[in-house]
């Protein structure tokens, strides 16, 4: 079934802490007996381990999952929590989009399908006024998984950010509604924002899950 996986999916978020982290890793400990990859191209906020520079979500992504922590997960590490394009400036480390996609190569000859997690919101830029977020996704030419809240202001966040995707023609493959505690609100919240965007493609993270049933995330994957 995982052979009908697209060649990878980017995770992005409707803002920053709205838990891509944590949905990359139960999308990939849910999937972790297939040939799958995962990919933080940017990470900041690094701490210092063994004299080496430990990238904060790609660990949290193993720990969670029970496997090992590799190099090939990312390719820019930087100290300061803080914009890729900002910690790229302040560490005199410039950011070359080709290393990048040289990556990105090697991750899709590798893996039937690999999922690449945003360093932000889709906004966010990774070169100063000349490349962002959403252009790296467009180059890429794949379909975004968009995290969002379930929590007071969801509608507005999850809105705004699916707009400017269909206004960027960059394909929406579906909505993972994060964090969900079955407050009334909530309902409401993600009935709103799935009538007004008519997308039908979505998942619900109730808080504390650990893992995603296999066949419904494989389901949420082919459509």
């Amino acid at each position: 079934m995982i052979d009908k996986l697209k060649t990878g999916y980017f995770i992005i978020g409707t803002d920053t802490d709205i838990g891509k982290t944590y949905v990359s890793s139960l999308i990939f400990k849910s999937l972790k007996n297939y040939n799958i990859g995962y990919y933080k191209p940017l990470q900041t906020g690094c701490y210092f381990e063994n004299k080496k520079l430990v990238p904060l979500d790609p660990k949290f992504l193993c720990d969670f999952a029970g496997t090992t922590l590799k190099p090939e997960m990312t390719t820019y590490l930087f100290k300061t929590p803080v914009s890729p394009h900002l910690a790229s400036e302040l560490e005199n480390t410039p950011i070359s989009m080709n290393s990048i996609f040289n990556q990105w190569d090697i991750l899709k000859s590798k893996y039937s399908t690999t999922f690449i997690e945003a360093a932000g919101g889709i906004y966010v830029p990774i070169i100063r006024n000349k490349y962002f977020m959403f252009d790296f996704i467009k180059d890429l030419n794949l379909s975004v998984i968009l995290v969002c809240s379930t929590k007071v202001g969801a509608i507005n966040h999850t809105m705004l950010t699916l707009s400017f995707l269909k206004e960027k023609q960059i394909p929406i493959q579906g909505i993972i509604f994060n964090n969900y505690t079955k407050e009334f609100y909530e309902d409401d919240n993600i009935k709103v924002v799935l009538e007004t965007s008519q997308i039908r493609n979505y998942l619900i993270i109730h808080n504390g899950d650990t893992i995603i049933p296999e066949q419904n995330l494989i389901s949420f994957l082919e459509k």
